[in-house]
């Protein structure tokens, strides 16, 4: 059975049940390992990669990089968290309880640092997302519709994406095998991770969720979908538009690359590039590592070079977007997320007294 963890209300809002008082925990061993995993296939790739095409080439194409180029970049990557943000907030707003676009904003960048520092499909994030703003007085029902909505989303346009890009693939007759092993195995899978939160979002528990809950990491999960606003979550409206949002995301993420391979003095394909970045796209999904380090860089190369980027150029974007899409927001991302959890860790220790 599903928790029976009781709910506690106030002034009309559902308050969030005692399993969601901190985000999933992982054995600190667990998150080391795959950071020193991850950091050990991100060395090898580059050593691989520097060996093949010649480091000097690589350095070569690093020095002459044009700043403007890098710096329209690095806007692509900053809206990408803007299309994110408002994929709560039309939710919040269906729901009556506006989000400001300022507070969406930095929660998405909090989010994507506490996805990277605590690995675990995304949960550790949405956790932190869902007490931050249920901190800010959002209902949890309209919360948890939230979670339904940017998941289905998520996964719908990542389909969405890969059938985009085998059509560009057949069209360029580029890595076309590579797209087709991608997708066969993932487009079920998503659909089903789609159909499932959609069914079981706002419902009691029912057969499919009672047998779902033998697996004890999924009680909390399932417990938590049951008090989703199903009348938000089933919004077909909602659902589109936070669709949208997402592929504007996919869309800002594979200009950034195919901005920084311009950077770098080379013109590369534009589909080839998207082709690139939704295969490569999907380690940062199943990998184990923190948001598939080192898998996604490996990949990333290997399908570029597929496209028709050379090598070095290839690494060199790379590790260029890495830079701006992973490691540049853990910076502001650690101080995003102390401040949203600020309010909770001093709830706790006052009721620990």
């Amino acid at each position: 059975m599903l928790s029976e963890t009781p709910w506690e209300t106030r002034t009309g809002a559902v308050r969030s049940p005692a399993g969601l008082r901190g985000a999933p925990r992982s054995g600190s061993k667990a998150r080391w390992f795959t950071w020193l995993f991850g950091l050990a296939v991100l060395g090898a790739v580059v050593l691989a990669a520097a060996h093949f095409s010649e480091g000097r080439r690589m350095l070569a194409h690093a020095r002459h990089a044009q700043p403007r180029w890098i710096l329209v970049a690095a806007l692509l990557q900053a809206a990408t968290y803007l299309g994110q943000g408002q994929i709560w907030r039309v939710v919040a707003w269906a729901g009556h309880v506006p989000v400001s676009i300022a507070t969406a904003y930095r929660l998405s960048i909090a989010r994507l640092f506490i996805d990277q520092a605590l690995p675990s499909a995304g949960l550790s994030g949405t956790v932190v997302m869902v007490k931050s703003l249920e901190q800010n007085g959002i209902p949890m029902p309209v919360v948890m519709a939230g979670v339904v909505i940017d998941t289905a989303s998520c996964y719908v346009t990542y389909v969405i994406g890969l059938l985009a890009a085998l059509v560009v693939s057949l069209l360029q007759h580029q890595a076309t095998k590579l797209v087709l092993l991608v997708a066969v195995p993932f487009v079920p899978f998503a659909l089903a991770i789609t159909l499932g939160f959609i069914r079981l979002a706002g419902r009691p528990a029912g057969p499919l969720a009672r047998r779902l809950s033998r697996f004890r990491f999924l009680r909390r999960g399932l417990y938590l979908l049951e008090q989703a606003d199903p009348r938000l979550s089933r919004n077909l409206g909602l659902l589109a538009r936070a669709c949208l949002y997402q592929l504007v995301v996919i869309l800002l993420d594979a200009a950034t690359i195919w901005v920084l391979i311009l950077a770098l003095g080379v013109t590369p394909s534009a589909g080839g590039v998207f082709v690139s970045f939704m295969i490569s796209t999907l380690t940062r999904l199943v990998g184990i590592a923190p948001g598939g380090l080192g898998t996604y860089e490996a990949t990333s190369v290997l399908t570029l070079s597929m496209v028709g980027v050379s090598v070095p150029v290839a690494l060199s974007a790379t590790l260029l977007f890495r830079g701006m899409s992973f490691w540049l927001p853990l910076v502001p991302g650690l101080w995003f997320s102390r401040r949203f959890m600020a309010p909770h860790r001093r709830r706790a220790h006052a009721s620990g007294r």
